[in-house]
């Protein structure tokens, strides 16, 4: 989106103010949060195949992933605030700043999500072992990702640190914390969910390359020209389906690899994405999110019917 959109979208969001209970909605990012839980669900199947499940335990794993993704969205946009790469005259539609929040409060908000998920997840590694609290910092390397004074995600490491721990850790950290241990199957089923984060940070990234610049932040997109930027989107978006295949393969059964049923959609956006300039001309990021949800939602729905 230009600079004049990106305007006008502010003017007209500034002068017809959404009620604050709305804004606020607005504001927590609620896709991505389905997303979230749609992960977990995706880790709880995946810990089901190894043993039976604690329904309190579960439920209390995916509660905790709903903070924890508020949470590091609006510290994500105070960032973005503090930094400059939103401002009052030229914010994201969509973020808390171009929404009319106190940014000041969004942060604090953010904060006290992100601190209660943190509890709740100390809670489940010690409950597990004592050993497992040695996962917890990691949380803490997710909340600098965005925030702190040298925000990982902007020195070039927004994929890696997505593909680590927002996709693999998260998927790992549901499993133990259910079945107390992690199988092969397992690791390939995290890192299929590793491979569909990174692209979606890439995908972002990518589309906002100019922006971005302009305000200081870079990202992997500035580190690569064009042509390997797009080889490397392709990687990104191909490497879930060849783990969730062999996931089929170690649970023995065909209908775990239902997720395969999400490559034309892929395919799809990865042709645009080559066909296209990098830029705001380039596919919705919105793809993106639908597409995880779906693959998520098919494994679950090959797992537990």
């Amino acid at each position: 989106m230009g600079d004049t959109q990106r305007r006008t979208a502010v003017k007209d969001a500034n002068s017809v103010p959404p009620g604050r209970v709305r804004a606020w909605i607005s504001a927590l990012g609620l896709q991505m949060t389905v997303v979230v839980l749609a992960q977990v669900a995706y880790g709880l199947t995946l810990a089901r195949q190894l043993g039976p499940l604690s329904t309190g335990r579960a439920l209390l794993t995916a509660a905790l992933f709903v903070p924890e993704s508020i949470g590091r969205r609006l510290i994500n946009d105070y960032d973005d605030y503090r930094r400059g790469v939103d401002r009052p005259d030229n914010a994201r539609p969509g973020s808390a700043l171009a929404l009319g929040l106190s940014m000041e409060r969004v942060r604090v908000v953010g904060l006290t999500c992100f601190a209660t998920s943190v509890v709740a997840l100390a809670y489940l590694l010690a409950t597990t072992s004592a050993a497992s609290l040695l996962v917890l910092p990691f949380a803490f390397v997710i909340l600098i990702y965005s925030g702190g004074p040298s925000p990982l995600g902007h020195r070039g490491l927004g994929e890696l640190v997505d593909f680590l721990l927002t996709g693999c850790l998260v998927v790992g950290v549901v499993v133990w914390v259910n079945a107390q241990q992690l199988t092969l199957a397992a690791v390939l089923g995290a890192v299929a969910a590793g491979f569909l984060f990174a692209a979606t940070m890439f995908h972002n990234d990518l589309r906002d390359v100019a922006e971005d610049l302009r305000a200081g932040k870079r990202t992997l997109a500035h580190a690569l020209s064009e042509r390997a930027a797009k080889a490397w989107y392709v990687v990104l978006m191909a490497g879930p389906y060849p783990c969730v295949a062999l996931v089929a393969v170690e649970f023995g059964s065909l209908r775990y690899a239902a997720p395969l049923l999400t490559l034309p959609y892929a395919a799809y956006l990865t042709v645009g994405v080559l066909r296209s300039r990098l830029g705001g001309t380039m596919p919705s990021w919105f793809h993106l999110p639908r597409l995880l949800a779906v693959f998520f939602a098919l494994f679950v729905l090959a797992g537990w019917i």
